[in-house]
């Protein structure tokens, strides 16, 4: 008895985490946001961004693209925030800007890097 509650409790407990981990979402690649964002995906393909040591890629300032990488959620700006998709600010560049080597974000800036945006 007591070895068939500890195999369903082990079985119960990997089964959890796999749920866990299939929920999570990840990132799907600059190339797969450049099927739909030609644009923008040449313009960052032209900025210091790609050129980085890592790269800054779409889904390092817009967050993992799983779950709102779908067209039908795409087209719908609150269906892909919900589902996860970051339109950051000047703030949140500033989570990564005037560190280091990083210049610090000022207005200018957010608007030359941020050129990418659909006009």
């Amino acid at each position: 008895m007591k070895k068939a509650l500890i195999i369903t409790l082990t079985f119960a407990v990997a089964l959890m985490f796999v749920l866990t981990v299939a929920a999570a979402p990840t990132a799907v690649g600059a190339e797969k946001c450049k099927m739909c964002h030609k644009l923008q995906y040449e313009s960052w393909a032209a900025s210091k961004h790609a050129a980085a040591t890592p790269k800054v890629e779409c889904e390092t300032c817009h967050g993992p693209g799983s779950d709102y990488m779908k067209m039908s959620v795409m087209k719908d700006v609150a269906a892909a925030k919900a589902a996860g998709l970051i339109l950051p600010d000047k703030a949140a560049c500033g989570k990564c800007h005037g560190k280091g080597k990083v210049p610090a974000m000022t207005d200018a800036l957010f608007a030359k890097v941020h050129a990418h945006k659909a006009k």
